[in-house]
């Protein structure tokens, strides 16, 4: 097959060689290090590949530490027919060798040219596949409405096995933009980062950016666009990024690995209509049936019949989703079902509360129960922010018990890990 994104790292490495195209700390990879290192790479003895039979052919499973490989060889795979997808890096060994069998035995459609791996928060992750085309002939469109050009200096961090990673690495790089990150989750380490090179961009889900304003100092200038993924936002997340970066706008996107990109909104959208995710992109027909979001779209996952959904929640108000999150993301407590999108929100709004998580645990009474993990603001205690629960949080979803936490642990898609919440309240 002829590649659209090779032949296009092709054109920049001919056209623009020297143009800086991907900087790791303190690493600086050109356009023409990019197609080199691509051209030099060997699927067959490189150590972080392995080669599965699949009766559609090859799968090529990437398993590694580092965002540059993963990218490398991902394109020198995708180049030949040799269908990459990428492991997640917290995945253990029992994991990895449940999807190898997967990868062995499931039917791949025949215009598959790579795979994907859902986040697997909730269980195994599952790969879904795609072509090319569904992805590169969106980037212009989202490039679009991003402000993504040439001119482009953007700052992310994460592996390219999250499906927005992926998709905001390529699009950049399909522009001749600048990719600036770390290997290091150290907030500080990428202010430095985002000074030294100037960068206009910062794409992160709302997880990290409430990270980054715990460690800053000084304002970034130079950040013109922050682009996040459709985590719960709230108007102070909204107000501390805005006094971080007094150029920027924000814009929340709205998308699944399914479906790829669905609508988005700025911050002033969102602060009009609290809780939306915006208005559809020009490509993309959205439906609200029955209270769940249908899409129809050209850029989906290979055997999906549209309109399709992933069982997201909404209505309209105006021309704008109002989201409501997931069906069956819900605890059932004594017959109420509290959907855990609505109180996380809730919570999240508090002046004594800094980020917060729930999970739906078993009670012996009620058959569920609310348990809440919570990093304080400041020198917040737990009585404090047990006085405003109970002032503030209707009582039916008030958390029966709290537990404060320095941070909240991350899957690779930058998502708050509830599996190991789970393991955390079942060790109190």
């Amino acid at each position: 097959m002829t590649s659209l994104i090779l032949e296009r790292f092709r054109q920049h490495a001919v056209t623009m060689p020297n143009k800086e195209a991907y900087i790791i700390d303190n690493t600086i990879y050109t356009y023409s290090d990019l197609w080199n290192a691509i051209e030099r790479v060997s699927l067959e003895t490189n150590p972080h590949v392995r080669a599965i039979r699949n009766q559609q052919g090859v799968v090529t499973f990437i398993d590694a530490e580092s965002v540059w490989d993963q990218l490398i060889v991902w394109v020198k795979a995708l180049s030949v027919g040799a269908r990459p997808i990428v492991s997640h890096r917290q995945m253990d060994a029992t994991y990895k060798e449940g999807v190898d069998f997967l990868l062995e035995s499931i039917t791949i459609d025949e215009e598959a040219h790579f795979g994907v791996l859902t986040s697997g928060t909730t269980g195994m992750p599952k790969p879904l596949w795609r072509t090319e085309s569904s992805w590169v002939y969106f980037f212009d469109e989202q490039n679009d409405v991003f402000s993504i050009t040439d001119e482009t200096t953007i700052f992310m961090h994460g592996s390219f096995s999250f499906t927005g990673n992926t998709n905001m690495m390529l699009a950049v790089l399909w522009a001749g933009g600048t990719i600036v990150t770390s290997h290091k989750m150290q907030p500080k380490r990428w202010l430095l980062a985002m000074v030294e090179h100037g960068c206009s961009h910062i794409y992160l889900l709302p997880t990290k950016l409430r990270l980054l304003l715990r460690f800053y100092k000084q304002s970034l200038p130079s950040i013109r666009y922050i682009i996040a993924g459709s985590q719960a936002v709230d108007e102070s997340l909204l107000k501390e990024l805005k006094h971080m970066c007094p150029s920027m706008t924000f814009i929340l996107y709205y998308g699944a690995s399914e479906l790829n990109y669905i609508s988005y909104c700025t911050d002033e959208e969102w602060l009009a209509h609290p809780n939306t995710v915006g208005k559809p992109f020009n490509s993309v027909d959205v439906d609200i049936l029955n209270d769940s979001i249908y899409v129809s779209t050209d850029y989906a996952v290979c055997g999906l019949t549209m309109p399709a959904t992933v069982g997201d929640k909404g209505y309209w108000e105006d021309s704008y989703i109002i989201f409501e999150g997931r069906s069956g993301d819900v605890i059932n407590r004594g017959g109420y079902k509290i959907g855990i999108a609505a109180v996380e929100l809730k919570l999240q709004a508090l002046s004594t509360i800094d980020e917060v998580s729930i999970i739906g645990v078993t009670d012996d009474m009620r058959g569920e129960e609310i348990v809440a993990f919570i990093i304080p603001k400041g020198n917040v205690t737990k009585q404090d922010i047990d006085i405003e629960i109970r002032k503030c949080i209707p009582n039916i979803e008030q958390p029966k018990m709290i537990f404060l936490v320095e941070s909240l642990p991350l899957t690779d898609s930058s998502k708050i890990d509830k599996e190991t919440l789970k393991k955390w309240y079942n060790k109190k």
